[in-house]
């Protein structure tokens, strides 16, 4: 059986993930990690690794149905970074139906928030790599469907 262990363990020896930014109108869908996972009760953007193999879009379309049950469709790389410990992160628009009510799987997603920008940045418990992305939008390094 695959446990988030053996996921975590192929992630890790990729070194790639991918996050999901979803939009609805000036709101982002934003996740609450679960105790079981890595960087456990932190507030971030749905996404994970990409596994050995896979494209980024193909990862990101798995981690959504694995965190949320929902269907995406990647629309844009807009963004990419290196974590703290060396993991690169694309950043990809997403696109996803107006309607969109995400169901989030325990064992990943302890709880999904629709918060305004101006709601994310003064949180205390983003994933370190929350604030650099919203640095980087805030200096122009690309642009979103909504102003900073």
């Amino acid at each position: 059986m695959d446990t988030n262990k053996d996921r975590a363990d192929r992630r890790q020896r990729t070194g790639m993930g991918v996050v999901g930014v979803i939009l609805r109108e000036d709101r982002f869908l934003l996740i609450r990690r679960s105790k079981t996972v890595t960087a456990p009760g932190f507030v971030c953007f749905a996404g994970g690794g990409v596994e050995a193999g896979e494209s980024e879009q193909d990862a990101l379309v798995r981690e959504m149905q694995e965190e949320l049950a929902i269907d995406i469709v990647p629309s844009q790389r807009i963004w990419e970074s290196v974590t703290r410990w060396g993991t690169e992160l694309g950043w990809w628009l997403i696109e996803a139906a107006h309607d969109l009510d995400p169901i989030p799987n325990p064992a990943e997603v302890e709880e999904i928030f629709w918060l305004k920008r101006s709601e994310i940045t003064p949180r205390r418990d983003l994933l370190g790599s929350m604030p650099d992305f919203l640095g980087a939008w805030q200096q122009g390094a690309f642009k979103l469907p909504i102003d900073y």
